[in-house]
């Protein structure tokens, strides 16, 4: 990989001198179908590069050899992401005509969507020089907080005995234990165990996420952006005032979020519902051989379709999922996937818990939607904005629980308790979630410092939002989501995708069984970032501009509820 990446900082110096600025100017359509087709396998490069170190440090963060090649990897990044800059600086500074004439050009139909969607940063662009100090220092500014963030947390490990035996506990099976183990002691044990070990470091990773919302706060001043969703919401390319609609629906319809809560105590024999609850099951289960779920997924997915079931299959048999918890390997789960000329992997710590199923299902939802991106597109039209993007592996989720219950009814059932779970989660938390990030970048412009005891206090309110009266927080969960969570410290406002895709894939669901639906729904995943988000969705019936677009969404999740009985 090494060799591989030098060799690609070689040719994107050469790139920047084959083609200088001046040249787009005269440009013909097929000399420009060249250019592109040398700026994919510079892109291509790059993305295999940061995904190699992404994947060496984020499953072993301990070993000081893997933190050399990320140090090695982000070193050279720039000067890859130099040569694209220098090709769409270029390319937004054509006046509007000359580039939509060169654009509609069936030369470079493939690439089309791509053209004319990065002009959609023209106001916010510098000047080349600035670009590229401010891709130069990415890796000290950005990459080396969020490293050190999981270099903290990484190794975090504490003696914990859940009844079979005191040993010791990686963090990640700490918060295991924390969310799904079926004895409520136990989960408020470990809630105890997880907030002490917390405790001494989180002034390092409140410092890493003041550190890194400064500097967000900086740049976003330097470009002219008003709000620091703006970037977010463009990268999505989804409008800003659809976003907010969403999120003021999510906030209306919480009702059903609480009749939830409610019916999950009186499951559960409580009077009312506690944060160490919320995970737990409702209905009994066994743990799942890690055999079992191979089957139960990709025969889900092969129903489907064959296509993505043979897809889901490629990652268990090519040996593409690191499935193993252990020391040094943070919580959480990822599918990651380099380009066209290298496949995905996924990353999850299984332990066999029926939680651990749904988020299985949900990261092969990414890894077979890339699988057929890939095969389509060019590596500059592979990637979509992570709002549309989530809407796959969420609909993978939903259509588990369907699978399931057709196939073993007490399974099925103890599922969709998960489920219901789960859609609190995306559906309300990732929404309180994106009002704890508003709420903490308008405190650090405001002119204070994110510490740890303010940012618990920004997440404790934010997702009081959501538990209302109907849950408890004794020992304090609350106040800690915005500690454990990557998503706040690697990418901001990732979290209203959850609830976006959540309520569109709820709505996909009836859809799914009309006739066709399985071809036209190829289509949607093979066109990965080559389209719009609102041409992309309406392969699949979803009219992104309808007001009451999140309607079905909602309605499908009061179903659930009702559905549990």
């Amino acid at each position: 990989m090494k060799e591989r990446l030098d060799a690609a900082v070689a040719d994107a110096a050469a790139f920047v001198e084959r083609w200088p600025a001046k040249s787009l100017e005269t440009i013909e359509p097929a000399s420009l179908w060249a250019l592109l087709r040398e700026l994919a396998d510079i892109r291509a490069s790059r993305d295999e590069g940061k995904h190699w170190a992404i994947l060496l440090t984020r499953t072993e963060t301990e070993n000081p050899a893997l933190l050399d090649i990320r140090a090695w990897v982000d070193d050279r990044l720039p000067r890859l992401d130099d040569a694209i800059r220098h090709f769409e600086l270029a390319w937004i500074a054509l006046p509007d005509d000359r580039a939509r004439s060169l654009a509609e050009d069936e030369a470079v139909a493939r690439d089309r969507h791509y053209l004319l969607s990065v002009r959609r940063f023209l106001p916010f662009m510098l000047s080349p020089a600035e670009e590229r100090a401010l891709s130069a220092r990415d890796a000290s500014a950005g990459t080396a907080w969020q490293t050190l963030r999981d270099r903290t947390l990484g190794p975090l490990s504490v003696p914990f005995d859940d009844g079979a035996g005191e040993r010791e506990w990686p963090l990640a099976e700490l918060e295991s234990a924390q969310r799904v183990h079926p004895d409520r002691d136990v989960r408020r044990r470990a809630q105890e165990t997880r907030t002490a070990l917390f405790e001494p470091v989180l002034p390092v990773i409140a410092h890493c996420y003041d550190s890194l919302v400064a500097d967000r706060l900086a740049v976003d001043r330097l470009r002219g952006h008003d709000d620091p969703m703006e970037q977010t919401n463009l990268e999505n390319r989804i409008d800003a005032g659809v976003v907010e609609a969403l999120l003021t629906a999510s906030e209306a319809h919480v009702e059903i979020a609480h009749r939830w809560f409610r019916r999950k105590a009186a499951l559960l024999g409580l009077e009312r519902l506690d944060a160490v609850d919320q995970g737990a099951a409702v209905v009994g289960g066994p743990l799942l051989r890690w055999d079992e779920a191979r089957r139960l997924v990709v025969d889900m997915y092969a129903g489907v379709s064959p296509a993505l079931g043979t897809e889901a299959e490629r990652f268990f048999s090519e040996n593409r999922i690191d499935a193993e918890p252990r020391r040094g390997k943070p919580s959480g789960a990822f599918c990651l996937w380099p380009s066209t000329r290298v496949p995905g992997f996924v990353c999850l710590n299984w332990t066999g818990q029926l939680g651990e199923l749904a988020m299985l299902a949900h990261e092969l939802g990414h890894g077979t939607n890339y699988a057929l991106a890939a095969r389509a597109q060019t590596d500059n039209s592979l990637r979509q904005g992570v709002a549309v993007a989530e809407v796959p592996s969420t609909f993978a989720q939903l259509l588990l629980v369907e699978h399931v219950t057709a196939n073993d009814e007490d399974l099925g059932r103890a599922l969709l308790a998960r489920e219901l779970d789960r859609a609190v989660v995306a559906a309300y938390m990732s929404v309180a979630f994106a009002r704890f990030e508003q709420n903490a970048h308008a405190l650090r412009a405001a002119g204070q410092s994110l510490t740890a005891d303010r940012l618990n206090a920004l997440c404790e309110a934010a997702v009081a939002n959501v538990w209302g009266d109907e849950v408890s927080d004794e020992l304090g969960c609350g106040r800690l989501y915005w500690a454990s969570m990557p998503h706040f410290v690697h990418e901001r406002f990732y979290t209203y995708a959850y609830a976006f895709a959540y309520l569109l894939a709820a709505g996909l669901l009836a859809r799914s069984r009309e006739p066709g639906f399985a071809e036209r729904y190829e289509r949607f995943l093979s066109a990965g970032g080559s389209a719009s988000p609102e041409e992309k969705l309406a392969i699949v019936g979803v009219d992104l501009g309808d007001a009451d677009i999140w309607t079905d969404g909602f309605s499908v999740l009061d179903g659930l509820v009702e559905r549990i009985g």
